[in-house]
């Protein structure tokens, strides 16, 4: 009688290839798990990084801005927060203001302006050029609504 059945190689191969399989897809987790533990860095670029802001209060009351100077570093932000019942706003456009004390920034910045911030409402600003900076609320300058920010570098 004939045996025509072919040697079988086959478990060799198979478990070869099993082996390679499994050794792809560790390495293949190990990536991804590696990868995924890493930060996004376009969100990371994207998103500035502010600790602890300086926070301004805006009162309907006196003082108005609390506190009503402020000294930062340049490259911090301030930001506005209006507590009262009524809107304000943070100016430093001497444009318009009616005393045009209450308004100056520090050559080569940029004014700013919030516009009306409802009450509950707030503005952040980042400071850049060095300087002493002098702003008003528009609606209140005349009732002594004012404030100075000095950045330093």
């Amino acid at each position: 009688m004939i045996d025509f059945r072919i040697p079988s190689a086959g478990p060799r191969i198979s478990r070869r290839r099993m082996i390679l399989r499994a050794a792809i897809v560790a390495v293949a987790v190990a990536i991804t798990a590696a990868l995924a533990l890493l930060p996004n860095p376009v969100k990371a670029a994207d998103s500035p990084i502010v600790i602890n802001p300086i926070v301004i209060k805006m009162s309907d009351k006196a003082p108005f801005y609390a506190p009503e100077k402020v000294s930062i570093k340049a490259g911090e932000s301030v930001r506005w927060v209006n507590d009262g019942e009524t809107v304000h706003s943070v100016s430093t456009a001497s444009a318009n203001a009616q005393n045009p004390k209450d308004a100056s920034i520090p050559r080569g910045a940029v004014a700013f302006d919030s516009g009306f911030i409802p009450p509950g409402g707030d503005y952040s600003y980042k400071f850049i050029v060095p300087g002493t900076y002098r702003y008003f609320c528009l609606p209140h300058e005349n009732a002594g609504m004012v404030g100075v920010i000095v950045v330093k570098k």
